[in-house]
């Protein structure tokens, strides 16, 4: 049975002389005699012929276009279905949509017809076609309308967007290869400071002390009628004791020993109390349970983001007192960093050039974490770190969506 749609809605309307502006309703009419107008060319090659039907266009379209009721029979189709299908849309008026699109006896698993047929709102999917194994994008839009018999009408197009879906998985993977590059070069970083810090205070700060012995022996035999003497003794042995202590803060501050020996805890609590001791600002720990003690990679993750956020409290956010919060929940940790400063600004937010926070977003990344960074103006800074404990293999098999 071949159904009687109208594709062309109001597009074979002539035009009519009286629908001039005084027909239309104009408030003024006017006795002056109309200028002669310039008569369009009508098979110019500029020209475009009004008389073009809503039908023409959607045959022009490359992805399927078909009116259905709602048990999915087809009422009309555009020349794509018979052309991509080898079938006549003559052939398929009044077919079963899920056998002729897709080989099926009964509704296609993400079809979206029910869905827009129960809320009458349009409804967009993106699923893989198993039986071709293509993805689609499938849309169903209700029109209003019913055919003479009852049924609800539907605007429905299904289009191939296999290829971007494979461009997304590439540039998915892409992220990924990258961000596993990142994380090896980071961790070869980290290394590389371990090594050095240790080696500035094993080495270096050895030969530090045993100057500093000499020049106490030094001292020791020096006689008080050698004023001049004993007061260079006193200045180097001054020197020396800062340099010692220079020695000292440039190995933790490469990698600091309390990280690796007493845990994540205790490092932000060390952090927290240094830079409470170089400021003027007021930091307050807390910590539940309290001692949290991750693997290594995911505490130095965890602990260079809240060093990178301190930071930039201390040089950006004119703030006196700062809250750091560190919780282990179930499967997860959650660090929280507060202050009470100007507030960060949301175009500083998504800077491109602001590589420290692209650097806290990535770390968190890496292991299946968020960073959430929230400012008020005048009311100060959040951020809100989350990192699973899970093992990285299978958060990444949970974000996979693409596969």
């Amino acid at each position: 049975m071949l159904y009687d749609v109208d594709w062309s809605g109001a597009d074979d309307m002539k035009h009519n002389a009286k629908t001039g502006p005084a027909a239309l309703g104009a408030l003024h009419r006017t006795k002056r005699p109309r200028k002669p107008q310039k008569k369009a060319v009508k098979d110019g090659p500029n020209s475009i012929d009004m008389r073009l039907k809503v039908s023409d266009i959607l045959d022009a379209l490359p992805f399927y276009v078909m009116l259905i009721d709602e048990q999915h029979h087809i009422l009309q189709a555009n020349r794509a279905v018979q052309t991509q299908l080898g079938v006549n849309v003559k052939d398929i008026i009044a077919k079963y949509c899920p056998t002729v699109i897709h080989g099926l006896d009964e509704p296609w698993y993400a079809c979206p017809l029910e869905e827009a047929a129960k809320k009458g709102q349009p409804v967009e999917r993106e699923a893989l076609d198993r039986q071709s194994g293509r993805w689609v994008r499938s849309a169903i839009y209700p029109t209003g309308k019913s055919t003479a018999d009852g049924r609800r009408i539907f605007f429905h197009t299904v289009s191939d967007i296999t290829d971007r879906k494979q461009a997304e998985e590439q540039l998915r993977t892409s992220r990924e290869e990258l961000r596993d590059l990142s994380l090896h070069l980071e961790s070869v970083r980290e290394e590389e400071r371990t090594n050095l810090a240790r080696e500035i205070h094993d080495e270096l700060g050895s030969l530090l002390t045993g100057l500093k012995i000499e020049l106490s022996w030094l001292a020791k035999r020096t006689s008080r009628e050698q004023g001049l003497l004993q007061a260079k003794v006193k200045s180097m042995y001054e020197l020396v004791d800062e340099a010692i202590q220079t020695v000292k803060r440039i190995s933790t501050e490469l990698r600091p020993g309390v990280l690796d020996d007493l845990g994540l805890s205790a490092a932000i609590e060390w952090q927290s109390q240094e830079l409470e001791r170089r400021t003027e600002i007021k930091f307050e720990f807390t910590s539940s349970p309290k001692d949290i003690v991750p693997d290594r990679d995911r505490s130095t993750a965890i602990f260079r983001i809240c060093q990178e956020a301190l930071t930039n409290v201390v040089r950006h956010a004119d703030a006196t007192n700062v809250k750091v919060t560190l919780k282990e929940e179930t499967g997860r940790i959650i660090l929280r960093i507060s202050d009470n400063g100007r507030g960060i600004e949301q175009k500083h937010l998504s800077d491109p050039k602001a590589f420290g926070l692209i650097g806290m977003r990535e770390r968190a990344s890496f292991w299946g974490g968020e960073v959430k960074i929230k400012g008020t103006p005048g009311r100060g800074t959040v951020v809100a770190v989350t990192i699973p404990l899970g093992s990285r293999e299978n958060l990444n098999a949970k974000n996979t969506n693409c596969r």
